[in-house]
């Protein structure tokens, strides 16, 4: 199973089948139930449903219909040096390894990362980060479990000033823990007594399967972090695509990183022609 596969399906028996001709009341009530299972929200749907009818049944009002409604494309915020990201979320998301991938994604580039293990309140997250990059030429600043996370990110800053970036990884926060959105606060704070413009980047990582899920813990975290953009992992398994379409009609918050299977290389850019293309699949550009 690949991207959006669950929509895809049902999408080629339907419009890719159906080009030029109306949909039949059954096959629209399956596409709406289609794209509803795929985390699309009820007004999305029916919107891309009123479409279809308005202007025809064909993947070209489809994709301009879906293209309309993604979010646009917006860059990592990397262009000031030093640059302060922070990756929030819940545990399990694939939070720690994003951080190692964007390690090695901005290594490759030549640039001077610092990586912070500020989750000392996860067991094996100290463990699991610094050995992922250990072979990167990165610098890792971590702390011992318990210890303050925002004196080990402090630490980071002070020391390493000259860096590029810093890629900070945060504890897993379960959305409504009161307690771990104080946490984050307490690290924003420390990281603008170095600079106002510190972080530039507070990326949200979501897990791919997770469909509304996602949506969920993103209404949650906006309460507590003003969060910048998304980082989607697991796009290569049983993701749904609707969660995307609806955060971005609720929050505006931007997608700005997809992650894929294991290796380090596996993450790219979002760009909505990417995530419109892998719903419509190969059958759209025969």
């Amino acid at each position: 199973m690949g991207l959006f596969d669950s929509f895809k399906s049902l999408f080629h028996q339907t419009v890719l089948k159906m080009q030029g001709k109306a949909l039949t009341p059954q096959q629209e009530e399956e596409l709406l139930s289609t794209l509803i299972s795929s985390d699309f929200s009820l007004k999305k749907a029916q919107t891309l449903l009123e479409t279809i009818r308005e202007k025809g049944n064909s993947t070209d009002v489809v994709r301009e219909v879906l293209l309309n409604s993604a979010p646009p494309f917006e860059p990592l915020n990397d262009t000031s040096v030093p640059s302060v990201f922070f990756l929030i979320g819940v545990n399990g998301v694939g939070k720690t390894t994003t951080v190692a991938k964007l390690s090695h994604m901005y290594a490759s580039k030549g640039k001077d990362v610092v990586v912070v293990g500020a989750d000392t309140f996860r067991a094996a997250a100290q463990d699991q980060l610094s050995t992922l990059v250990q072979n990167m030429p990165v610098t890792y600043v971590g702390g011992d479990r318990g210890s303050d996370s925002a004196s080990v990110l402090y630490k980071a800053l002070s020391e390493h000033s000259h860096a590029s970036l810093f890629l900070v990884d945060t504890a897993g926060r379960i959305h409504t823990s009161k307690a771990l959105i104080d946490e984050l606060t307490k690290l924003i704070k420390v990281s603008k007594k170095f600079s106002s413009d510190y972080p530039q980047e507070i990326l949200l990582v979501l897990d791919g399967t997770q469909g509304m899920q996602g949506y969920r813990q993103a209404i949650s975290f906006v309460k507590g972090a003003p969060i910048t953009g998304l980082v989607l992992t697991k796009m290569d398994s049983t993701a749904k695509g609707g969660m995307i379409f609806s955060i971005w009609d609720e929050l505006k918050i931007p997608v700005k990183l997809l992650c894929f299977g294991q290796q380090l290389t596996d993450i790219d850019f979002y760009t909505p022609e990417k995530i419109v293309d892998a719903i419509l699949g190969d059958d759209y550009n025969a």
